[in-house]
């Protein structure tokens, strides 16, 4: 046996212990040491890839190097966003017992996708008692839940067809597990600029959907019985990255470029079609490393002949890359590319203070401080923030959140 495959197994042995302590005991200790291990886990797993399953040192250097590959391949992307995560929780802070076994939960969808992966690719068989993992999930929910999933494994020929032709916004995805199988609950929005939350439309999916980004729809109806009533539920059967030409346009206009991209052209169609193949979305693109962009590049040039998108993004990418005062805030408004957001922060004249970019000076203060600060009329998530800008340095920016939050709340 390889002696990659052998220690990626000696830390899977810990975490199976944990969670048959974590089943007999309900309680979040187990969770704690489960977090304190995945993190050797993903970056094992990693190196196997980066190898591509053949034997490879653990060494600081080819964990670094692996870590940048599996950013760059789509089918690994859930690797790499887990490995953010567990660097923000198991590497800087030291979790309570409710909080970790509350992270576990969250953790759950990526162990499955773990355990599914290295069986089908590896033929290594790993977290064998994951199912054990109590998630004390209400029984009355858990009913509801495996008679969705069954009309999901169902054929899309038995329900009938529904017509969304417009645009959307994803509010919220919230995973659900039954069998170790992994189900979506998404609720979603007109991408228009001026929707309310009582516009929001719930469906379900087996299908991985970017939260981020306007998206088109396919879907479909069907029906389920919950206690001796039938209730209508809705399916999403396709689905594809379609980001408004307006908000492409607003965003430019920030960057001080006068352009007027539509949907049609095939830079459009071939980069939406790249976001949606590889569930990488467009801040992950421009921090890729120049041999993974540049190849990027190339191949959506070869296929359109056009690059107005493209140099848009490496105007991003050079602001980025220098840390440029307005950085972080081209990258937030990049990762969310929402367009009242963008019009928010949008202004006529530039700020010199950001770059000469065109941003009102209200947005200064997210800009040094993004973790504790705002946007002009918008919250952003702290988990989406965590998605976008890294936190390095910034922990007296999460200590301050932590203490606002808690004079706020509390």
């Amino acid at each position: 046996m390889k002696r990659i495959d052998q220690q990626i197994l000696a830390i899977n042995k810990n975490i199976c212990s944990n969670i048959e302590t974590q089943s007999v005991l309900g309680r979040g200790l187990a969770s704690q040491n489960i977090l304190a291990q995945l993190r050797n886990f993903v970056e094992h797993i990693a190196l196997k890839e980066f190898a591509n399953g053949n034997d490879i040192e653990n060494s600081y250097e080819n964990i670094q190097d692996s870590l940048i590959f599996i950013k760059s391949r789509g089918e690994l992307k859930f690797l790499n966003r887990f490995h953010k995560l567990l660097q923000i929780t198991a590497s800087h802070f030291t979790l309570d017992e409710e909080n970790s076994e509350r992270l576990m939960l969250k953790y759950f969808e990526y162990l499955i996708r773990i355990k599914n992966h290295l069986k089908s690719k590896f033929q290594i068989d790993v977290l064998q008692n994951l199912s054990d993992f109590p998630l004390n999930q209400d029984p009355a929910l858990a009913e509801y839940y495996e008679k969705i999933s069954l009309c999901l494994n169902q054929e899309p020929s038995r329900r009938q067809k529904l017509k969304y032709d417009d645009r959307y916004y994803i509010q919220k995805i919230k995973p659900f597990f039954v069998d170790l199988e992994i189900f979506y609950e998404v609720t979603f929005t007109r991408a228009i600029d001026k929707a309310s939350k009582f516009d929001r439309t719930i469906a379900f999916t087996k299908l991985e959907l970017l939260h981020n980004y306007a998206v088109k729809l396919s879907i479909s109806k069907t029906n389920i019985e919950i206690l001796d009533k039938e209730m209508p539920v809705q399916i999403i059967d396709n689905w594809e990255v379609s980001i408004r030409p307006c908000e492409l346009n607003n965003f430019a206009n920030i960057l001080g470029v006068q352009s007027k991209l539509g949907g049609g052209n095939s830079e459009y169609h071939e980069l939406m079609n790249f976001i949606k193949s590889t569930k990488n979305d467009l801040v992950d693109l421009i921090t890729l490393p120049d041999i993974y962009f540049k190849r990027i590049k190339q191949f959506i040039f070869d296929r359109s002949k056009i690059q107005h998108i493209f140099k848009i993004l490496e105007l991003c990418r050079d602001l980025n890359r220098n840390n440029a005062p307005g950085s972080n805030i081209i990258i937030y408004l990049l990762y969310k590319l929402n367009n009242k957001i963008i019009k928010w922060q949008r202004n006529n004249e530039q700020c010199v203070k950001l770059s000469n970019l065109y941003l009102y000076y209200g947005c200064i203060p997210f800009d040094q401080m993004p973790f504790n600060s705002s946007l002009i009329n918008h919250n952003p998530k702290l988990s989406h923030l965590f998605d976008c800008i890294g936190i390095k340095d910034r922990q007296h920016e999460l200590f301050a959140r932590h203490i606002r939050n808690n004079t706020e709340i509390k």
